[in-house]
């Protein structure tokens, strides 16, 4: 039995329970024999035993490899195979869908194999996990050492072994997260080749513990990235997994997250990022009245709002008669541009970057393009106020500059402020009333899909920003916050918002007494994400309304675990 109990895109920690033993991964698989037995803090053991390999926890055998296993079988790239062990699924190749099968643990045999294939074991493993669904356990055997277990889990793997620590310290090979040294080399770790064995499998297990606090602090992406430049196999795994298997990664990523460092070139293509470049260029439009684009550098503090530059501008437009008008689009990387209503969602409110001064070709290119999107969506004028981002904005959009040197210099905010005047001077005056109920419109839009605007029909806003309530009479709709950066919406929202992109979850004919768990899921919209809003029905009737835990693939494939987290539920006599 599998219960998930922390998430990181496909990684995850799961508490694994069979015939009352339990045990978290994911894990490392210790081979033990007389010459290498398992290191005391081993939680897991691999032994050979009559039948073949016991994988064993607590003493007890959760499942049984036959001696074909070791070393792996044959390579066999493309093609369906599988075969029965004890407990567990032998897999070579490409599988078929194997959900219906009775075991817990798929064993992808020939891992070994794909040691200088990385495009090959991506494919393998993303293939694997899509025909084993996600309440399944891979163990990749035979391929795993500290510089690529975060990768290796990262991708979805949960249980490897110690077979290459221990053939590579027999070696005098010393293995580091950050590579692998001749013992020769590495005098002050290893007095002596005999000690490499040893050192390999402290250097394993110190290095799952790190993986394990970072999936549960959601940072596991940051740790690979830095683990994967370890190797070059390491890095083109890493660039193949996203820039070819975006939709497998992106499923199961959260739409919120903590704040992290965008620190290299591969976080351009992190899922949640890209997913924010994707979504303002297929969700996201300006309002009707928005006549006017301006372009704006970002800012070291984020939410963009909170920095002294941002706080300037505001002042100019405040200064402005008509700045409703005004659609502010701020540039920046590793999202590219984050138009001002979207500034709270994640990730806009969370990254921080290393700020040179300098764009590489595909820095300025993700720029061009949504800047240029922008630019096409019935702008009048387009205002340039930024600083070196300029040059390359200008190749692709023809705009009046206002920065003189420094965006925040007095003559620079002088100019945006004359021309500010000049540009909405020209366009038909728009209530600030009008203007709240539009930008929280295009906030719903980007958050829900295009259909959602539906949700500020006949409605008003209250508050002041960031926290606003979208109100019906007196009824209240949902409410902006800066903690969750999204809408969070009221039974009445969900209900006005159903069959309008909002995601649905069906549960059983049951009375909820808090969250909704897996085991009451009849259903769920695929295109649930964690941390999206969800709508419980039963009976075909809105029920409650909350924050999906898991994604919609997980609550179909789940027996445990917390599905939705629900905020409100309808009140029954």
């Amino acid at each position: 039995m599998l219960e998930v109990t922390d998430r990181a895109g496909l990684a995850r920690t799961v508490q694994w329970t069979f015939e009352g033993s339990r045990v978290m991964l994911p894990n490392i698989l210790f081979y033990s024999s007389t010459l290498h037995p398992a290191p005391p803090y081993a939680e897991s053991t691999l032994v050979r035993q009559e039948g073949g390999l016991h994988a064993l926890i607590d003493g007890k055998t959760a499942f049984i490899m036959p001696e074909g296993i070791n070393p792996p079988l044959s390579y066999q790239r493309g093609e369906s195979s599988w075969e029965d062990a004890s407990g567990a699924i032998i897999v070579r190749g490409s599988p078929s869908d194997l959900r219906s099968r009775p075991e817990e643990v798929f064993v992808l045999s020939n891992a070994f194999e794909f040691w200088r294939d990385a495009r090959g074991f991506v494919d393998a493993i993303v293939s694997l996990r899509r025909a084993v669904g996600y309440n399944r356990l891979i163990y990749a055997p035979g391929i795993m050492d500290p510089s690529n277990l975060a990768l290796l889990i990262y991708m979805g793997v949960d249980l490897l072994d110690s077979s290459l620590l221990i053939y590579q310290g027999s070696r005098g090979r010393v293995l580091l997260p950050e590579g692998s040294f001749g013992a020769d080399e590495a005098s002050w770790l290893v007095s002596s080749p005999e000690e490499a064995v040893g050192h390999n499998l402290d250097a394993a297990w110190k290095e799952l513990q790190l993986i394990r606090h970072m999936i549960k602090i959601g940072r596991l992406r940051e740790l690979v990235e830095t683990r994967a430049h370890a190797t070059p196999w390491g890095v083109a795994a890493l660039r193949i997994l996203d820039r070819e298997h975006y939709q497998h990664q992106e499923a199961h990523t959260s739409l919120v997250g903590p704040a992290f460092y965008a620190n290299t070139k591969q976080a351009l293509f992190r899922p949640d990022v890209w997913r924010f470049r994707r979504r303002v260029m297929e969700r996201w439009a300006p309002a009707p009245h928005k006549k006017i684009l301006l372009l704006l550098p970002c800012s070291a503090k984020k939410p963009y709002y909170t920095s002294k530059s941002h706080r300037m501008f505001e002042e100019v437009l405040l200064s402005v008669p008509n700045s409703c008008v005004v659609q502010e689009l701020i540039i920046t990387s590793p999202l590219g541009a984050v138009p001002r209503e979207l500034e709270l969602f994640y990730p806009a409110a969370q990254y921080d970057i290393p700020v040179t001064g300098d764009w590489d070709c595909e820095e300025r290119g993700m720029v061009q393009e949504l800047v240029a999107h922008a630019a096409g969506l019935g702008f009048s004028t387009i205002i340039n106020h930024l600083g070196i981002e300029s040059e390359f904005v200008s190749e692709v959009v023809e705009a009046i500059p206002t920065a003189v040197g420094s965006a925040t210099s007095r003559a620079s905010l002088d100019r945006l402020r004359d021309e500010l005047k000049r540009a909405c001077s020209e366009i038909d005056k728009v209530p600030r009333a009008i203007d709240r109920v539009e930008t929280l419109r295009s906030i719903a839009r980007y958050q829900f899909g295009k259909d959602a605007g539906i949700l500020l029909d006949d409605a008003t806003v209250t508050g002041r920003y960031p926290y606003l309530k979208v109100m019906s009479g007196k009824v209240q709709l949902a409410m902006l916050t800066p903690e969750r950066g999204m809408l969070s919406l009221t039974l009445d929202g969900a209900e006005k918002l159903r069959d309008h992109g909002l995601g649905w979850v069906k549960m059983g004919d049951f009375n909820l007494s808090g969250s909704l768990f897996a085991v009451g899921v009849q259903g769920a919209d695929p295109g649930l994400r964690p941390g999206d809003e969800a709508v419980l029905l039963r009976n075909g009737e809105v029920e409650g309304v909350g924050v999906a835990v898991m994604s919609g693939a997980e609550m179909e494939d789940s027996r445990r675990g917390e599905a939705v987290r629900v905020r409100h539920k309808r009140r029954r006599k």
